[in-house]
């Protein structure tokens, strides 16, 4: 942000309503320059839009996947190759939305950045968004695309067993598209992508990209998508199989998750996360290696529980607490998330946060 638009920001603070001629009167410059100024501010994301409504500075880009989620979960241990009675439900999901979601529920302001097609789920994306206060105004409609689906199966115990996706959609976020929004992520404190998004693109936010750049991984068929000779990447969140999946990229064997953390930090990665149902929570830093392992309640599903995660580290890190910390956070918030059947639990807040850890972790 330069001196000046510091200055008419602090001004607009004080008097919302006050007219680009008075801006202009009161610092001594054109309307067309005040109008320049606007034009800035509103592009890198501190103003929301007509009636100068500020946004908190202290804000955050997500760019990723959104999506309808399609689960089917059966009363019984899954039986392959058969008809196996259960529940089949519908919920909105995708790896960015979830993340951005989770953003609202802690009250972290941020901007979604994705695309959607032109088609009733579409338009049942732009509803829930609007009824959820996610931010979407860096979203845009694809005509002659369908919004991306993802159609997955637990078994009985919750845990993911297969899914299909249908999300050609994503390659629409091309380095075009996500330079109309550069500015505004170079405005965030903290910007995150999952690994829905191309290679190229990948390519392109490494190199224009100037605050802390966190991944969360999706699928071991588009993780490498991430790996380019130019990454530079503050935190990595995923698990121990798609973390096996890159190492593969870089035909370095897989031994142990200790192993294979330290050799990807060789490649430009500050901090790495990795969590698991069976495992628990593994994290390595720079100087700093921290596990956590808890016994967690009755495991509804587990579709958002790292993107919940990866939000509960963002809020953390924006709120300067310690990387123990956060992460005793992030493992209450996952277990919150996963008893809900929805991606991100609607109980989901700072304070729920609070509590679930104390009960973990302090009794």
């Amino acid at each position: 942000m330069t001196e000046r638009e510091l200055e008419i920001l602090e001004i607009l603070k004080n008097d919302p309503l006050i007219s680009q001629e008075s801006l202009a009167q009161k610092l001594v410059i054109t309307r067309s320059g005040v109008a320049a100024h606007i034009h800035n501010l509103m592009k890198k994301g501190y103003i929301k839009g007509k009636g100068y409504i500020l946004n908190d500075i202290k804000f955050v880009t997500v760019i990723g996947g959104n999506n309808i989620d399609i689960l089917g979960i059966p009363k019984e241990k899954l039986i392959v190759q058969n008809s196996n009675p259960g529940k089949i439900s519908y919920t909105y999901g995708g790896a960015g939305h979830n993340i951005a979601y989770a953003l609202t529920k802690y009250d972290v302001s941020n901007y979604f950045i994705s695309v959607y097609g032109n088609d009733i789920n579409g338009e049942r994306f732009i509803n829930h968004c609007r009824e959820h206060k996610i931010d979407i105004q860096c979203c845009e409609k694809i005509h002659g695309a369908h919004t991306s689906s993802f159609m997955y199966i637990d078994d009985f115990n919750g845990v993911k067993f297969v899914g299909i996706n249908d999300m050609d959609i994503y390659q629409k976020m091309t380095p075009e598209f996500l330079s109309k929004y550069l500015d505004r992520i170079n405005a965030s404190q903290y910007c995150v992508a999952d690994t829905n998004i191309p290679a190229q693109s990948f390519q392109y936010l490494y190199t224009h990209v100037t605050v802390p750049f966190l991944v969360k991984t999706t699928s071991i068929q588009k993780n490498d998508r991430m790996i380019q000779e130019n990454q530079k990447i503050f935190a990595l969140i995923t698990n121990p199989l798609e973390l096996k999946e890159l190492l593969g990229y870089y035909k370095e064997p897989y031994t142990d998750v200790e192993h294979a953390v330290c050799f990807l930090q060789t490649k430009n990665i500050a901090n790495i996360v990795v969590f698991s149902l069976n495992e628990g929570l593994y994290f390595h830093g720079k100087t700093q290696e921290i596990r956590l392992k808890k016994k967690l309640p009755g495991t509804v599903n587990t579709a958002g529980a790292t993107a919940v995660l990866t939000s509960t580290i963002v809020w953390g890190l924006q709120n300067s607490l310690s990387w123990k910390r956060i992460l005793r956070y992030g493992y209450a918030a996952i277990s919150i998330t996963l008893q809900s059947r929805q991606p991100v639990n609607p109980q989901l807040c700072v304070s729920a946060v609070l509590e679930q850890e104390k009960l973990l972790f302090d009794t």
